[in-house]
């Protein structure tokens, strides 16, 4: 249990930092961005450019029997995001990851016992600067 709510404060811990710096549209210095990484990575379960290739479907699918799915979904929606602001050569792969991470944000935001205020906003910037 101890081990479970440590994993779930991380993953809101780097999910808040993203987002703050998607929201203010601020580049993440090389060292936190490596940080970050190697920590989804460990709490994914895969490296978290995978994420680029992988189906929303199957991302959800994936964490379905897990007890903190929520968060790795939430976490993993965000990193898709992240990915999106800094692609700048190939629109059609930052539209499909923009739209990947909305998508799931949305999925967590309807399937969450909690409601999040900063998810809301995200979400809601989100779909205004489209």
């Amino acid at each position: 249990m101890v081990k479970q709510d440590y994993l779930v404060r991380m993953i809101q811990e780097i999910i808040s930092a993203i987002a703050r710096a998607i929201l203010n549209k601020k580049k993440i210095r090389q060292q936190d961005r490596d940080e970050y990484d190697l920590l989804t990575q460990q709490m994914l379960g895969f490296p978290v450019k995978e994420l680029t290739t992988m189906d929303v479907q199957e991302l959800i699918d994936r964490y379905a029997n897990e007890e903190d799915r929520i968060g790795k979904i939430e976490l993993a929606s965000v990193y898709l995001l992240r990915f999106s602001e800094e692609v700048e050569d190939d629109i059609l792969l930052k539209s499909k990851l923009r739209q990947d991470g909305i998508r799931l944000l949305k999925y967590v935001q309807q399937e969450d016992t909690n409601f999040s205020i900063q998810r809301d906003c995200l979400i809601r910037m989100l779909e205004t600067n489209q």
